[in-house]
C-alpha cells in the first residue's frame, strides 16, 4: 500500500521520535476511501503541546484512537474517542493528553453507503461512537489491534481489513452521481449538473438534501473548501489560491472561511506546524501548537 510520509516537529530536522503524519492510498478502495491518516505521535510531551485540527469537507470521517485518549471536540461540544462524524462547519479539533495516536478514515460522499448502513444526513456535525455504527465486538477486535501493531502498515492493513468486511455492492443513484461531479468540479452551477444528469433543479436538489441533509450548493462549497486547503499546501498567496478555486477575489476567500470555520483564514492557521509539512495537498488536517486557551473546552 503507498504512502506518503510528513514528519511533525519544531525543528527543521524533526526525527520519527517526535512524530509522524502518514497518509495511506488504498488500490482496494480507491472507489470508497479518499485517504487513511494515521498521525502518530509516541513521545507524550510533545504531542500534549500540540492541537490537531480536521477542517470541514465532504467525506465521511471515521476516527479510532490508540495510546492515551485524546479528547475530541467540535466547539464546546465533546465527542467520543472513537466516533464517525460528516464536519459540515467548524472543525473538529483533537487535543492529545498523552501519547498520541490516531487513524481516520475518509470515505468518500458519494460511496460511504456501501461502508456504513445510516445515511450520510444522519452524520452532520455528529458525533456518532462507532459501536453504533459497528458491532461491539468488531470494534473492540480493531481496537486491540491498533493497540498491539508495531508500525503504520500494520494499523492501517487491519483497517482495510476492517472495511473490507463491512463492504456492500455499488448502488447507482442519481445523488452519488451528482456528489461525484461537484467534487470534481465544485464550480459547476446547479441546474447545469442537473441538466447533465438528465433532472431538474428541484428534484436534485430535494433528493441532495435527502441523502445528504444539505443542498447541492452547500456541498459544493465545501468540496471547494477542501480544494482551497490543498491548494494553500502549494504555497501560492491567498489571492492566487482564490483565484484557483474560482473565487472573485481573495475577499471572498476570507467571507467562506468565516462562513464554514467562523474564522478567518489567519486566526484558522495560527501557531500550525509547516515544518515537513510543504506539499501535503491532500490534507485536510492541520497540526498546530496548542494554545493554553484550548485546554479549557466543556461539554455542552
Amino acid at each position: 500500500m503507498k504512502f506518503v510520509e510528513y514528519p511533525i516537529g519544531i525543528r527543521a530536522n524533526a526525527s520519527a521520535h517526535e512524530g509522524a503524519l502518514r497518509c495511506f492510498r488504498s488500490p482496494l478502495l480507491s472507489d470508497i476511501v479518499e485517504a487513511i491518516w494515521d498521525c502518530d505521535i509516541p513521545d507524550g510531551d510533545f504531542a500534549k503541546a500540540l492541537t490537531i485540527k480536521c477542517a470541514p469537507g465532504t467525506s465521511l470521517q471515521l476516527i479510532g484512537q490508540y495510546r492515551t485518549p485524546a479528547k475530541i471536540h467540535q466547539r464546546t461540544t465533546l465527542l467520543p474517542t472513537k466516533c464517525a462524524t460528516h464536519i459540515q462547519s467548524h472543525a473538529v479539533t483533537l487535543r492529545p493528553t498523552g501519547a498520541f495516536g490516531v487513524v481516520i478514515v475518509c470515505l468518500r460522499s458519494d460511496a460511504a453507503s456501501r461502508i456504513v448502513r445510516a445515511p450520510l444526513r444522519e452524520f452532520a456535525n455528529a458525533n456518532f461512537h462507532l459501536g453504533d455504527l459497528f458491532s461491539a465486538c468488531e470494534v473492540a477486535m480493531c481496537d486491540d489491534m491498533l493497540a498491539a501493531a508495531q508500525t503504520s502498515e500494520e494499523r492501517i492493513s487491519g483497517v482495510q481489513s476492517f472495511l473490507l468486511r463491512h463492504l456492500r455492492p455499488h448502488a447507482d443513484s442519481l445523488v452519488n452521481r451528482a456528489a461525484l461531479h461537484l467534487r470534481n468540479d465544485p464550480n459547476m452551477q446547479v441546474h447545469s449538473l442537473a441538466a447533465q444528469l438528465g433532472s431538474s433543479p428541484r428534484h436534485l436538489s430535494r433528493a441532495f438534501n435527502a441523502a445528504f441533509g444539505i443542498g447541492p450548493k452547500r456541498f459544493a462549497r465545501l468540496a471547494r473548501f477542501q480544494k482551497i486547503l490543498a491548494e494553500r499546501r502549494t504555497g501560492r498567496s491567498w489571492a492566487q489560491v482564490a483565484q484557483a478555486c474560482g473565487l472573485t477575489d481573495q475577499a471572498h476567500l476570507v467571507s467562506e472561511f468565516q462562513d464554514i470555520v467562523g474564522e478567518s483564514p489567519k486566526d484558522f492557521f495560527t501557531h500550525e506546524l509547516r515544518t515537513g509539512a510543504v506539499g501535503m495537498e491532500e490534507a485536510n488536517l492541520i497540526i498546530q501548537r496548542a494554545h493554553p486557551t484550548d485546554r479549557s473546552v466543556t461539554k455542552s
